[in-house]
């Protein structure tokens, strides 16, 4: 089964600073068929992606960019989200490290 853990496993604000998969991701991904496993690999990876990050410019996915609702969204999942005004939601490694270095 493949897995998009990279073996730096640190969790913050509901959030795996090492992989970027939210704790419920983390917790359904063994009860996920392959496709949807593949497909969030490819959300984390950017090869899945509606912008680009405005934190870091690298593709970033956001489901309410790509029509489907917030709670659709992984970071639906996190408490609250440390991103200043932006254009466009940031990617989860900027998200990560942003959390990473709050207090």
């Amino acid at each position: 089964m493949p897995s998009p853990c990279v073996g730096d496993c640190r969790a913050r604000d509901g959030l795996c600073l090492g992989c970027g998969r939210t704790l419920t991701e983390i917790g359904q991904w063994s009860a996920m068929d392959s496709e949807a496993q593949l497909a969030r690999m490819a959300e984390l990876d950017g090869t899945r992606s509606t912008h680009v990050c405005p934190g870091c410019g690298e593709p970033a996915f956001c489901a309410v960019s790509a029509g489907e609702s917030i709670s659709a969204c992984w970071c639906s999942q996190l408490p609250a989200l440390p991103m200043s005004e932006v254009s466009s939601c940031w990617c989860r490694r900027c998200l990560a490290k942003a959390i990473a270095a709050r207090p």
